[in-house]
């Protein structure tokens, strides 16, 4: 079993280089790129500027926090061996996912190689540099076969599927993430010791099995669907959208009538409170960063519940992933010379 009071400790440590809010609304309001990279290399992502890479300043930006977030996953992971290592593992992969999705998209789209690369969150165990050589091969079958060859075996639904397109790319990811769900589960359930991380890893990956479910029938719902035929893209697992409550949200008239379907008192009161106070239009975005909001709230709580267990680990890899997602945010924000509250509403500080 790990010690956790020394894993604890190196993860405190860890901690200790994240941004803090205040650090964080200073970047928000910088209005000049050159002026955020600056602030940031007195910071610990200093350490991953890199003045060899070739390009505009946003694209160096984002590699420099694409480096941060993949040193700093790989290091959790060493702190870890045996079932423990595998759950830390389990819930890095969920990036992967996102990742191959994002290249896929990529390719399809005949996006340049570094454009494609700077919407990825190289958190889980495909990091910069596989990411790069996954995207140089030359279609996106032959993406897949060297996913596949690398052991990524859940590619394998989006391999079925011939001729590959935006026109059934969203079938294919619905597939690729039950996939990926149903290995998750198996994998926390095969675990020899069958103790509160497991548990607290399992609870993790079924709220993000709810996360998918609710986003997914609202886009559903958005586009006329009939709940008969939604019913092949819900994913079994999750703890808070039943396959009923889904087919009632596909029919939902607007996002307030399809988010009233959801049957927990508790989630509807954070629901309310969350969507009053944010300044999102969009509903199918704001439902999202709700969700966002409320797993990383999740993992926050979990150090507080007990301090000698993988809580305070997760709760870590969600304030890194979640610190880097706000950056490169907040940087795009900052290039495209968006107003300051428009990037501050999609950031979660």
């Amino acid at each position: 079993m790990p010690d956790y009071a020394y894993i604890n400790a190196r993860i405190r440590s860890m901690e200790g280089n994240l941004l803090n809010e205040g650090q964080l609304r200073e970047i928000l309001s910088f209005r000049e790129l050159s002026a955020a990279a600056d602030y940031l290399k007195k910071t610990t992502y200093g350490l991953y500027f890199s003045e060899v890479v070739e390009g505009p300043l946003i694209y160096t930006m984002d590699t420099t926090f694409r480096t941060s977030l993949s040193v700093s996953m790989k290091k959790v992971l060493s702190f870890f061996k045996g079932d423990d290592s595998t759950l830390i593992d389990v819930l890095l992969s969920r990036w992967d996912i996102f990742n191959i999705k994002t290249l896929v998209r990529g390719k399809l789209n005949i996006i340049p190689s570094d454009e494609a690369l700077s919407a990825t969150v190289p958190a889980g165990s495909l990091d910069e540099g596989m990411l790069r050589e996954v995207y140089k091969q030359p279609s996106v079958q032959a993406m897949l076969d060297m996913l596949f060859t690398l052991r990524y075996t859940y590619v394998s639904s989006l391999k079925k599927i011939r001729n590959l397109n935006e026109g059934n790319l969203f079938k294919g990811e619905v597939e690729l993430e039950k996939a990926f769900f149903k290995d998750a589960i198996n994998r926390i359930e095969s675990s020899r010791e069958r103790g509160l991380n497991s548990l607290i890893v399992e609870d993790t990956i079924r709220m993000l099995i709810d996360r998918y479910n609710l986003i997914a029938s609202i886009k559903m719902a958005e586009g006329g669907l009939h709940s008969e035929d939604a019913s092949g893209y819900f994913i079994e697992g999750g703890g808070l959208i039943s396959l009923d409550v889904y087919k009632k949200i596909v029919k939902g008239r607007d996002v307030s009538e399809c988010m009233s379907m959801i049957d927990r008192a508790v989630w509807k009161i954070h629901w309310n409170r969350f969507s009053g106070q944010s300044r999102i239009t969009t509903p199918l975005l704001l439902v999202e960063r709700w969700m966002d909001y409320e797993i990383l709230n999740h993992a926050k709580r979990l150090p507080h519940e007990d301090p000698l267990h993988i809580g305070l680990v997760i709760s870590y890899i969600w304030k890194k992933t979640n610190e880097v997602i706000n950056l490169r945010t907040m940087i795009r924000g900052i290039h495209y010379n968006l107003p300051q509250g428009e990037v501050e509403r999609l950031v979660l500080i």
